[in-house]
């Protein structure tokens, strides 16, 4: 229904467009797909990260619908007053939800394997969207500017694009 919290046309409507992007002109997996040895290593990539991608909303919901089972004076208050005082947030506070599960449930030794998986997860993603971007810049813009810039050139163009990129983000 659409009076409920969340409007499941819209959701439904809403996220197709993105994903339409994202999977279909997004930068970084059409590199992705440019990288697959043949055709159909591509689209076997494509068809197989398709189906993954049904899991994240199960990985995703799942944390914080038990957080807010476990915890629900802290993570599902329903008095904004409350709300307001545990995280500053009269609205709610799912934004604890997932950090709330892992400060509670998990030992100190897997807290940290779990910051690292976190930490590499943010890596991975950051490097493709670098390398994506480093080489729209040196590629599209650079390239045009300097019609005749040689190889190596590009090359330490684009590395140096990637560390504007780090400097500008770790400063953000």
């Amino acid at each position: 229904p659409v009076n409920s919290d969340l409007p499941w046309p819209g959701a439904i409507i809403g996220m197709s467009i993105p994903s339409m992007w994202y999977w279909c002109s997004d930068q970084v997996i059409v590199q992705r797909s440019l990288a697959a040895k043949t055709l159909t290593h591509a689209k076997g990539g494509s068809l197989l990260a398709a189906y993954l991608k049904v899991l994240p909303f199960f990985a995703i919901m799942l944390p914080g619908m038990i957080s807010r089972i476990l915890y629900t004076d802290e993570v599902a208050c329903a008095d904004p007053d409350l709300c307001k005082q545990i995280c500053g947030n009269a609205v709610g506070c799912s934004d604890i939800a997932y950090a709330k599960l892992v400060m509670e449930l998990l030992p100190a030794g897997l807290r940290g394997l779990m910051m690292a998986v976190m930490i590499a997860a943010l890596m991975s993603s950051l490097t493709s969207i670098f390398n994506s971007s480093s080489t729209i810049f040196t590629m599209d813009l650079w390239k045009s500017f300097r019609s005749h810039a040689s190889e190596w050139e590009l090359m330490i163009v684009g590395r140096v694009f990637v560390l504007v990129l780090v400097l500008v983000s770790v400063l953000w």
